[in-house]
């Protein structure tokens, strides 16, 4: 397990659940020793074990949804947090003290309004951010649910 205190650098992890088991969740807070900040404008979903009853049961003070940063603007568009003054300034403070894993449904960060608030967190403390689950190295073989590519989409040139 990696303290917060033994980390020499503020770290924001991510994490999309999508297609994803709770237990692996798990397994990356016990080694983080991280806090699950539920990112989700509204946090129930069909997917077994990831809605807020459950998450809370299972993960107890580990586990907190903050409203505040969920994404208002969900049906398209460019992400609008609830309260995003609010909200980072919650992550600002908390960061200094615990390893945040911010949780959305949307597996891919390049596509999730997750990425967006960990990059504000990123200019506001100059914390690394880390989208987890970290991928394996070329040639070794990764889980069927490792498979999606997670690479920034590539932008047309236009002419």
């Amino acid at each position: 397990m990696i303290c917060r205190a033994e980390l020499p650098e503020l770290i924001c992890y991510t994490f999309g659940y999508g297609g994803r088991k709770v237990d692996e969740l798990a397994a990356l807070v016990a080694q983080y020793d991280a806090v699950i900040i539920d990112v989700r404008l509204k946090p129930w979903t069909k997917q077994p074990g990831w809605s807020l009853s459950e998450l809370k049961a299972r993960f107890g003070e580990a586990y907190h949804w903050w409203r505040c940063l969920g994404n208002v603007n969900f049906a398209g568009g460019k992400p609008k947090l609830q309260d995003a003054k609010k909200g980072l300034g919650l992550l600002v403070q908390l960061i200094e003290t615990s390893c945040p894993i911010l949780l959305c449904g949307e597996r891919n960060p390049w596509t999730c309004h997750r990425r967006m608030i960990a990059e504000r967190l990123q200019k506001q403390t100059g914390c690394r951010i880390v989208h987890l689950p970290v991928l394996r190295p070329a040639g070794e073989k990764a889980p069927a649910q490792l498979t999606l590519p997670l690479d920034p989409p590539k932008r047309r040139k236009r002419s």
